[in-house]
């Protein structure tokens, strides 16, 4: 059965030449499990200072593995998977970005009414390392009033 949710996302990045940068993003969604999978989708519209429109995500939690599907302004499928490289293309309006993330720290703790996920990773770009990251989310069910 899939349940409204309340996103929670704080993105923190940590750049090589020695500033850091967080994001901070809430957002409604939904939460659902089938055959032991979990689910988060949600959607994100676009604002005048990322000059992108809107972008759906997809989260598949199974097991130790989580993948992170966007679709719509921009274009990616990264799988987290603890010390696995992934590489991927992250399409834009703008061309084709290769990049690729290597998983330190992939963790959930999703139930049926929510919970807390935490990925921590390298990012790379052409095989250059662009940024230590880490994103947290915290998903709550909605309450109906």
């Amino acid at each position: 059965m899939q349940k409204n949710v309340t996103i929670e996302l704080i993105g923190k990045q940590n750049y090589p030449e020695g500033h850091d940068d967080q994001q901070e993003l809430l957002v409604s969604g939904k939460l659902y499990k089938s055959s032991g999978v979990f689910y988060i989708y949600y959607k994100e519209a676009g604002t005048k200072t990322t000059d992108l429109g809107e972008v759906t995500t997809l989260l598949t939690i199974e097991g130790e593995i989580i993948t992170l599907t966007r679709k719509g302004a921009v274009n990616v499928k990264q799988e987290f998977k603890v010390g696995v490289l992934n590489r991927s293309k992250y399409t834009t309006c703008y061309g084709d970005i290769l990049m690729s993330i290597m998983p330190r720290r992939v963790e959930s703790d999703l139930t049926g009414s929510g919970g807390r996920i935490s990925l921590e990773y390298d990012l790379f770009v052409d095989d250059k390392l662009v940024s230590y990251n880490v994103l947290s989310l915290n998903v709550k069910e909605d309450i109906p009033q």
